[in-house]
């Protein structure tokens, strides 16, 4: 990265890792959706000052262009996995993943050799992320829609790249949470034996008084369900309408908090100074 768009990306992740203390799930990449546009819009505005030149039109177009909108496109695509999660059953998740492992692998498999060299920093390939390159491809469809003073091709897929490179971490993740849930919990003879409101109800508390963390900070419910499937072998689907259930309820919305309480007590008062 490259002053002064380089302020401008730490700004931003700044922003994005600000966000997820206050946004969850599909809500968290919506979020960060607008954060990102708001930091393009700046970018933008500065692009014209730097790129007077053609050395610095490619660093422009290969190194900056590709940081923020590969940024963007992943949010997108993390906003779409994530409202699919919330309407699926808890066991057809793991299907999913494999589904979107596919589609990266296939992604791969057709710019290997464009990402090959992007990724080894090559000069090859440097002219390609000019703009007058773009517009002299004129049997490429990507070259005739996109904004000729403002992206070129090779920008698009270099964001494409990163993104999927990305995507592809995060569906390596999930797999092995899924795997490491399973193993830890229920092939150990682990499980939650309450309903999927008592689950829900204690993970939102957890996360409420930060308890669990991940990787230093507090964790958001979408990573309080990869603990649960790893504690419990067990998460509570579509958990986010779950919420709204229990936030609404009429009579009780903190019974298990208040079961758990009342059992405690007890407990306590029977322990005689011994805690069994």
């Amino acid at each position: 990265m490259t002053n002064p768009f380089d302020t401008l990306l730490i700004q931003l992740e700044r922003s994005l890792k600000a966000a997820e203390k206050t946004h969850q799930g599909a809500e968290k990449y919506l979020h960060g959706i607008g954060l990102i546009g708001d930091m393009i819009t700046k970018l933008q505005s500065q692009r014209s000052k730097f790129i007077r030149n053609q050395p610095n039109e490619i660093v422009f177009f290969r190194e900056v262009w590709p940081a923020f909108y590969a940024r963007l496109f992943l949010y997108i695509r993390m906003y779409l996995i994530e409202m699919r999660r919330d309407i699926l059953p808890a066991d057809a998740w793991i299907g999913v993943i494999g589904e979107e492992e596919g589609r990266v692998t296939a992604f791969f498999q057709q710019e290997a050799e464009f990402w090959q060299e992007y990724r080894s920093g090559a000069s090859g390939i440097d002219a390609q992320f000019t703009r007058a390159y773009s517009r002299g491809r004129i049997l490429d469809r990507m070259a005739m829609v996109i904004d000729q003073e403002g992206a070129t091709v090779a920008s698009y897929r270099a964001a494409c790249c990163l993104e999927m490179q990305g995507y592809g971490e995060w569906l390596r993740e999930e797999r092995g949470l899924l795997s490491a849930g399973s193993a830890a919990a229920g092939d150990r003879g682990y499980s939650f034996g309450g309903s999927d409101a008592d689950l829900a109800e204690w993970l939102f508390g957890l996360q409420a008084v930060e308890a669990i963390h991940y990787k230093g900070q507090p964790a958001d419910i979408s990573r309080m369900q990869k603990w649960s499937r790893m504690a419990v072998g067990r998460e509570v689907a579509n958990i986010y309408d779950r919420g709204r259930v229990l936030r609404n309820r009429k009579k009780e919305r903190l019974a298990f908090t208040k079961k758990t309480e009342s059992a405690l007590q007890k407990k306590w008062d029977q322990a005689e100074g011994k805690f069994d």
